[in-house]
């Protein structure tokens, strides 16, 4: 699980877990990594200056988001941390992707808190520094340098985002194993990500399990943030001055009981380890806020202590539900069957017209299934 975040800078709300093995209907055509919609033609340092001018144009009570509070702080900061990564020799090039504004952001909003010191930095230089270090050895590990691309199987990033494929028998069971998947946007516009948490552990599965959350994690980063942050000339102004980074995470805990508590343990500190290694290190800032839900009043106590030991940000950013109401004040619109009201017992996964759906709104991982 990776929840961590973007909301008040006093009590940001964000969160860090990812992703969704999906059984693609028949009637529908099988996804492809695709291209970023990002263009090197679009010109950044415009696009920088106008979210820096929407954001610090906005009245004080008005600067409710972590990155609204850090730009206005630090209102020079994309701009110069551009020309810092322009001048700076890196393993591979930024792709079109990373050259966006938000992706910049993501970095640089990690390392503005010092954990150590539990306060925000106000050297903007040291922030600057700080990341750019995140940013080389990030491109780095993308470039295939690191011991887990045997264990993928792939070359590097790109090789594995263009070419993961999985047999579809294998497919069906992480799908039934442990269900993931975006859905939709929430009331603040950020795409939403939904688990129906295990009760078993199953140590073949969990590679491509975390290949899938990586894989969900880099469509994010190429396609979903880019669809909610539109470019310059074509977004507004209340989007240039809200820049959306990360993604609203939905952890269902309907099936644990207190028996599954020690195959869901090794299956979440699995992911856990995952999380700090990968995520936390190459996907700062991907979670928004995250809401653990149907784990009734002793697991509530129970998922309260674990979360001690989950990153600062991700304690920050989490909350947790008996029940599963809350999920009706935060997402925008339908929610999945198997997550509205009246849908406790379908642990089945996603309608037909679900999974339709999925796809046309992009919402599908980027990985290619392999038929029978």
């Amino acid at each position: 699980m990776e929840p961590a975040g973007e909301k008040l800078e006093t009590a940001p709300v964000e969160a860090t877990p990812t992703d969704a093995p999906v059984v693609n209907p028949e009637s529908t055509p099988a996804p492809t990594a695709g291209p970023s919609t990002a263009t090197p033609e679009v010109d950044y340092v415009a696009w920088d200056a106008a979210i820096v001018g929407a954001i610090t144009s906005l009245p004080e009570p008005d600067l409710k988001s972590r990155s609204q509070q850090f730009i206005s702080k630090h209102p020079t900061a994309l701009s110069t941390f551009r020309s810092t990564l322009s001048s700076t020799p890196l393993a591979i090039p930024l792709a079109p992707f990373q050259q966006h504004p938000t992706y910049l952001l993501r970095f640089l909003l990690a390392e503005w808190r010092d954990e150590d010191l539990k306060q925000f930095r106000t050297d903007l230089s040291l922030i600057i520094s700080k990341s750019l270090e995140r940013v080389l050895a990030t491109q780095k590990w993308r470039s295939g340098d690191d011991e887990c691309w045997k264990l993928f199987e792939h070359k590097d990033m790109d090789d594995m985002y263009a070419n993961f494929t999985h047999p579809e028998e294998k497919e069906e069971f992480i799908h039934k194993w442990f269900f993931q998947g975006f859905y939709g946007v929430d009331k603040s516009g950020h795409p939403v990500h939904y688990e129906l948490l295990p009760n078993s552990y199953h140590e073949e599965y969990m590679t491509p399990l975390i290949i899938r959350r990586i894989l969900n994690n880099e469509k994010t980063l190429r396609e979903r943030v880019l669809r909610y942050n539109p470019p310059l000339g074509t977004a507004t102004q209340e989007q240039l001055a809200n820049p959306r980074l990360g993604v609203t995470w939905i952890l269902d805990a309907r099936k644990i009981s207190m028996w599954a508590v020690p195959q869901v343990y090794k299956t979440m500190t699995g992911m856990i380890t995952y999380s700090n290694k990968y995520t936390s290190a190459h996907y700062p800032e991907q979670g928004y806020r995250a809401y653990v839900v149907n784990l009734g009043s002793v697991l509530v106590s129970l998922y309260n202590v674990a979360m001690k030991i989950m990153p600062a940000q991700t304690q920050r950013t989490t909350n947790c539900y008996g029940g599963r109401d809350v999920l009706d004040e935060v997402v925008d619109g339908d929610l999945p069957g198997m997550f509205g009201k009246g849908g406790y017992k379908n642990t089945e996964g996603l309608s037909v017209d679900e999974k339709r759906r999925q796809w046309e709104m992009g919402d599908a991982g980027p990985w290619v299934e392999v038929g029978a």
